[in-house]
């Protein structure tokens, strides 16, 4: 909050536009909609986001924190690295299933799933699993014990976890928690094979 006592322009932009987003869907969700909500011109919505995918990746990685807080969490609660992973996964799905973002991408049918968001979490997902990976490697060194695996192996194994969960949360195949056992569980064989080598 600022001195005001209100919020920064941006973050009632964003607001505004998750409230849209709960009320009728992003599909309804415009730039102009997103201004008169917040009490803005329409200019500063341009400004602040360029497009309407611009305010769709802002939304994204704003949920994003939302997802690596809970992660953090469930790793502070697990002394072993296998299972820290398999809670913050088993953490990140269950929040996936609460979450509006999450649900507006997935859809019950193709043609009710968002594209913009979609693509965010796909084939634009860079800047997501690039900050998803920074956390989770400052957390694992915060928490566990050495794993075995040089600073780069790490790295591409946490890649590899993040991008799993971000294919579970938009292409749900089981339950969170049977799919991050089995993440947990092939986390377990890279990390068996660090320590056997």
């Amino acid at each position: 909050m600022t001195a005001g006592g209100r919020a920064p322009v941006r973050e009632r932009l964003l607001d505004a536009a998750q409230a849209t987003i709960e009320g009728s869907g992003w599909s309804s969700v415009t730039m102009s909609g997103v201004a008169t909500a917040a009490g803005v011109s329409r200019q500063t919505v341009y400004n602040e986001f360029g497009t309407k995918h611009g305010l769709a990746e802002h939304l994204a990685l704003r949920e994003l924190q939302r997802f690596l807080a809970v992660v953090r969490a469930r790793m502070e609660g697990e002394r072993d690295l296998r299972d820290g992973i398999r809670a913050a996964c088993e953490g990140a799905l269950l929040l996936g299933e609460e979450s509006l973002l999450v649900r507006t991408i997935v859809g019950l049918a193709p043609a009710d799933r968002d594209h913009d968001f979609l693509m965010i979490l796909t084939t634009e997902s860079g800047e997501i699993v690039a900050a998803a990976v920074m956390v989770i490697q400052q957390t694992v060194a915060e928490l566990y014990p050495p794993t075995g695996l040089g600073p780069e192996q790490f790295a591409v194994v946490v890649e590899a976890v993040v991008r799993l969960v971000l294919s579970a949360l938009t292409r749900p195949s089981k339950p969170p928690v049977e799919a991050a056992a089995d993440i947990g569980w092939i986390v377990g064989l890279m990390l068996d094979g660090a320590t056997a080598g």
